[in-house]
């Protein structure tokens, strides 16, 4: 198996989480994230319009978005690492360090070079490559993590930016409360198969990009970037470590579950450092032609398995104020341009409690279903709510956590 896709394996096995298109479906459990690329300009698409990432797996993300306003934005700017700064990068390392897919490029680099890695050995390596900071040209003060992982500002452009739960934390308002991203578009070639490949987007994108030091915003523009989808960032450095360190042994193209990538990795002037890291998309190992998409039509009031995706679970009233049977709610979206009844389908909560449904959604509107008593129950200790067509058969699902659940009157969009 190529080294790629052992990591690859590796980090699903951990803290990665598992890329899913629009129109399938994700495993609560093991997480996912669904990646909704669009060919065209569309200013209001989030790229990745759900995400679940469990419990168990939430600690390698909170880590690694702890050190995004350790940076200044602009390439020129000063680096001034804090006491407090330090602690986090170490708390940081000391976390991935030994994970799945560090452990899988270590074994490997130490296979190919002959040279024992001893784990303090390993630790140094990540900081030499990933944090150590080096000028360059006009630039300063730059560092790897910063670049491919954070995001930097060279003039109105945006430099590096390749980690894709970066892009989801600015695409909602997980991070600084606003939604700053504008998305512009499939790039790059091959867009029509790229499109069916859920691990990697090649995208075009403004970023509203917040400057920690100066505290402001600053319009940026990225017109090509590229990132995988769903890794964790233990994931992501250890498939860059291994281009970094095993240049001349690691190969420079490979592929991940079908796809072939070239992995793209580039020095500093002065070759001791890391530059950026990034996969280019090439194509997918023994595709068919892109068929043009076959167009359903169905009649309103007919259901179908065509139906999938088109009515989503956007909302919940989990927890409202005071007495909650009777007065919890869920929100679904009809996100096609004709009318889709709902006849004889269900809600269902995560004890598999249902409740029957009927009437008919118009294109493009929302229905708010007020749970009666002694049917579906949401949970405010954390839950999952389904949508079942009259066949039984899954149309969407979500699912909410304690946290979310806690604050009474608030609605959770998903």
């Amino acid at each position: 198996m190529e080294i790629y896709q052992q990591i690859w394996d590796a980090d699903q096995a951990s803290n990665g989480i598992k890329p899913v298109l629009n129109e399938q479906m994700g495993n609560d459990q093991h997480g996912y994230v669904v990646v909704n690329e669009q060919p065209t300009v569309d200013q209001k698409l989030n790229l990745f319009s759900k995400l679940v990432i469990p419990q168990e797996k939430q600690q390698s993300y909170e880590l690694c978005t702890a050190l995004f306003d350790n940076y200044s934005l602009g390439q020129k700017d000063v680096e001034i690492l804090t006491p407090e700064e330090t602690k986090e990068m170490h708390d940081f390392l000391e976390f991935i360090v030994d994970t799945p897919p560090m452990r899988i490029a270590r074994d490997y680099l130490s296979t190919q070079t002959g040279e024992p890695y001893s784990a303090s050995r390993w630790y140094q390596i990540l900081i030499d490559i990933w944090f150590t900071q080096f000028t360059q040209s006009s630039g300063r003060d730059l560092s790897a993590f910063e670049h491919v992982v954070v995001g930097e500002q060279s003039a109105s452009k945006v430099s590096g930016y390749h980690f894709w739960y970066k892009y989801y934390l600015d695409d909602s308002y997980h991070l600084l409360n606003s939604d700053d991203i504008l998305y512009l578009g499939l790039k790059g070639s091959n867009q029509a198969e790229n499109q069916q490949v859920p691990e990697v987007s090649t995208i075009s994108f403004k970023w509203d990009a917040f400057d920690y030091k100066h505290k402001k915003y600053r319009p940026l523009y990225k017109k090509i970037g590229g990132f995988f989808n769903g890794c964790s960032i233990e994931g992501l450095m250890a498939l860059g470590t291994v281009r970094f360190l095993g240049a001349g042994r690691a190969p420079k193209e490979g592929t991940i579950n079908g796809a072939l990538y070239n992995f793209k990795m580039f020095r500093s002037q002065n070759r001791k450092h890391l530059r950026t890291f990034y996969p280019e998309f090439v194509r997918v190992i023994g595709a068919p032609p892109i068929e043009p998409p076959t167009i359903i039509i169905t009649t309103p009031g007919a259901s179908s398995a065509a139906d999938k995706g088109k009515i989503r679970i956007i909302a919940a009233l989990v927890n409202p104020e005071g007495h909650d049977p009777g007065f919890e709610t869920i929100t679904l979206l009809n996100t096609s341009p004709i009318p889709i009844s709902i006849d004889r389908w269900r809600l269902q909560d995560k004890n598999n409690n249902t409740l029957l449904l009927e009437n008919q959604i118009p294109a493009g509107q929302t229905l708010q279903i007020k749970l009666p008593s002694n049917t579906i129950q949401l949970s405010n200790k954390g839950g999952t709510i389904k949508l079942l067509d009259q066949d039984a058969q899954p149309i969407d699902s979500v699912s909410y956590t304690i946290e979310q659940a806690r604050q009474q009157g608030w609605t959770i969009a998903f």
